[in-house]
């Protein structure tokens, strides 16, 4: 009778965990068809060429697909073998290579600047390691003269001014990172290249999938080219060109498989240990900003879910949940229309876990299906979301603003436009930049007479007297056009 009990104990508890095998395997399959479904939206949406994503849960990853082209005019699809060049996403690798120095006591977050780097400005001198981290330095940027070499753009940036005192805000500046790149080498006695390859992926040398390159011209093998809407309007082939003196700003170039690599020995405490890593994701104190920025990470809280990372050239980025155990890693090749990329993370983290709920990503994903599917429900969606507690922090004003320059500029749909920008001035009557966004509509779809009479109401709001000055320079314009006089 014992044997018999024991035995279906077991039976039970085996058809038991196989029931929540089950379940979870559906869960996760849901997620994924919810996942490639939303994908393929948004690059349809804003003329996306091609993407890789992954995405890893408890240590495992549980989403990995690729999308659409590498290369459009050689019709070559997205592969594992891609490589994106991951921009400024480049920089929180180097954030975790300046503690790994830290580790090894060669370096302090409390370190002058000067005593790394000789023959700085005096009004250099003051700045500290965690000043360059999170980008509360103050110092010009050198990104203005990258087209320059190095010798030049630095002596031109070391002429200029200093912008604000040390640590009062953040202001992104890729100044910090080329100081960061000179220190690094100088104390690891290494090119910033073989430090990264050596130090955390485990190679003496860069390999063919993870290597720094910061000219886009440069013919790789897998590398994806950029592709952006920016110089002409229409999609084609970008070239970004900055010198090596910026790989650490936006240099590195990397595959799928690499990025999850590091992603895995980044969770498991390989590269730095967890005591540095929550050194690393402190937030910094600025004493006249209220910004919320770590050592080298932007930090974002979804829903009371705390989560760091960064992004990379509108196209990529990486966002890490800790206590979820969660890890997002976005790469794309281009941009046909401009997109938040961090609202996308944000999605994608939510259809992962239905609790890390971005409600301003939420209320406008629910807009611009409403309006691109019936435009008439479009206000009566609208005002149920805002009368909703929960969207209560949601800038509704700013979500309007946007889905109707989708409409106005990507889908060409004038007319929607319109109403959508109406539905904007009538909620937020003292906008003046919703009034300016209806006049340009109307502009647009050339009804001169009610482009001139928000146009008007846009500057009668306005107390900016460069933006009055512009718009008033237009009025007259449109007004010899139609010789119509609104008074």
């Amino acid at each position: 009778m014992l044997k018999f009990t024991l035995l279906l104990s077991i039976i039970i508890i085996q058809s038991f965990t196989s029931c929540i095998a089950q379940s979870n395997t559906k869960i996760i399959n849901e997620s994924n068809t919810e996942i490639d479904q939303y994908i393929s939206q948004i690059q349809e949406r804003y003329e996306i060429p091609g993407i890789s994503l992954a995405i890893v849960k408890n240590r495992k990853i549980i989403h990995r697909n690729n999308y659409g082209k590498a290369s459009v005019e050689q019709n070559v699809a997205v592969s594992d073998k891609s490589i994106f060049r991951i921009y400024s996403l480049t920089k929180i690798i180097i954030a975790t290579g300046v503690f790994q120095l830290i580790e090894q006591n060669k370096l302090s977050l409390e370190d002058f600047v000067s005593k790394y780097i000789q023959g700085l400005p005096n009004s250099w001198n003051s700045l500290q390691i965690k000043h360059l981290l999170t980008h509360s330095s103050g110092l010009p940027d050198i990104v203005e003269y990258e087209r320059l070499p190095e010798n030049e753009a630095q002596e031109k940036v070391f002429k200029d001014t200093i912008r604000f005192n040390k640590g009062e805000k953040f202001e992104y500046n890729q100044t910090n990172f080329w100081l960061l790149q000179k220190i690094i080498e100088k104390l690891s006695g290494q090119d910033i290249e073989k430090f990264i390859a050596k130090n955390q992926f485990d190679s003496q040398i860069a390999n063919k999938n993870i290597f720094f390159s910061t000219d886009s011209r440069d013919i790789i093998l897998n590398r994806t080219p950029l592709y952006s809407y920016y110089n002409t309007g229409h999609l084609q082939i970008d070239y970004p060109n900055n010198g090596n003196y910026l790989n650490s700003c936006n240099g590195i170039n990397i595959s799928m498989d690499e990025f999850i690599f590091w992603d895995k020995r980044f969770n498991d405490n390989k590269l730095i240990n967890s005591k540095s890593k929550e050194k690393m994701w402190e937030t910094f104190p600025y004493t006249k900003s209220d910004k919320k920025f770590a050592l080298g990470w932007d930090e974002t809280i979804v829903n009371g879910h705390i989560s760091f990372g960064f992004s990379g050239g509108r196209v990529t980025a990486y966002r890490n949940f800790p206590k979820d155990n969660l890890s997002i890693i976005f790469l794309a090749n281009g941009i046909g229309n401009s997109f938040d990329i961090e609202n996308i993370v944000n999605h994608i983290a939510y259809l992962v876990d239905n609790d890390i709920v971005d409600y301003n990503s939420l209320a406008y994903e629910s807009l611009l299906k409403t309006a691109q599917s019936n435009i008439s429900d479009f206000k009566k969606v609208f005002t149920t979301l805002k009368n909703n507690p929960k969207y209560s922090d949601v800038d509704f004003e700013q979500q309007l603003n946007s889905i109707g320059y989708s409409f106005l500029t990507q889908n060409k749909k004038n007319s929607d436009a319109i109403t959508i920008f109406i539905l904007n001035t009538e909620e937020y009557p003292k906008s003046n930049n919703a009034f300016d966004s209806l006049g340009e509509a109307y502009e647009v779809n050339k009804d001169l007479k009610n482009a001139i009479l928000n146009y008007n109401k846009s500057m009668e709001l306005s107390t900016d007297e460069i933006y009055r000055s512009k718009i008033d320079k237009k009025i007259k314009e449109l007004k010899t056009i139609t010789n119509t006089f609104i008074k």
